[in-house]
């Protein structure tokens, strides 16, 4: 499936403090593995980073595998400039799109220009570029994940992606947007998931319906939670983010300290 190693990493806030220095971790195929810590020791920063949202000073992330993200916030963010943040307006389909790979974002991108375009004129140069557009978001695979788009809205929302696509992405409960979210994830193409707070939100039934989406998936998963069941369940290995430095607990959560 895919791997993540994690070395020698070091992050410097703007101020001259250091966040986090010599983390190492591993993060095996298949594996389940939680980074936990107190709020502010730096999980979040610590996974932008795995993530490649932001630089390190030191130190390197090698991976394999396709990479999948839900960040804290789903589709929004407290700096509009933050990766992943989406527009205020945005939709499902928006949502959706940016959970998954580089070659349908950028793909959509092109189509939702095109077809922008053709809002204005019809002339010929610009029906040309329409129907490349349409051939690129099928050559990315896009219709494929139109498929699976349908099986994620349905799962999470009772409603089919045709039907939901253009809903404003504001009029869902945090946790509607969260398991939207996982939804995409889990069922989708990535070998790799990075998790911030996948619990958030989420009502009882809820996180127990993640807690067996996790044990029952080979993909192999990062995650930042306070949620003792969750972590009792999921993890395979705890990482702990404390004191500036990292260190690994090679049992699961029930044997942690």
């Amino acid at each position: 499936m895919g791997h993540v190693d994690v070395n020698g990493l070091r992050y410097q806030l703007a101020d001259g403090r250091v966040l986090f220095e010599d983390v190492v971790f591993r993060v095996g195929d298949g594996a389940k593995v939680a980074l936990v810590g107190a709020n502010g020791a730096g999980k979040t920063t610590l996974l932008r980073v795995v993530a490649g949202d932001v630089t390190p000073q030191a130190g390197s992330v090698v991976r394999s595998g396709g990479l999948g993200v839900m960040r804290q916030f789903v589709g929004r963010a407290s700096d509009p400039d933050e990766v992943g943040a989406l527009p205020p307006g945005a939709t499902l389909r928006d949502l959706l799109v940016s959970l998954a790979p580089l070659p349908i974002r950028a793909a959509s991108a092109r189509l939702d220009a095109a077809e922008l375009a053709m809002m204005d004129s019809d002339d010929e140069p610009t029906q040309l570029r329409y129907a490349q557009a349409l051939a690129d978001w099928g050559d990315a695979g896009g219709y494929d994940a139109e498929v699976l788009w349908d099986t994620c809205t349905v799962a999470a929302l009772g409603i089919p992606y045709d039907r939901a696509q253009h809903r404003d992405l504001s009029t869902l409960s945090g946790g509607e947007q969260k398991r939207l979210a996982l939804e995409a994830l889990l069922r989708g193409p990535d070998e790799v998931l990075l998790l911030d707070e996948p619990d958030n939100f989420l009502d009882v039934p809820g996180k127990r319906w993640l807690e067996d989406r996790l044990l029952e998936s080979p993909k192999t998963v990062l995650f930042v939670s306070h949620d003792r069941e969750l972590l009792d369940r999921t993890a395979t290995r705890i990482v702990t983010v404390e004191a500036g430095s990292t260190w690994v607990h090679g049992g699961g959560f029930a044997s942690y300290h």
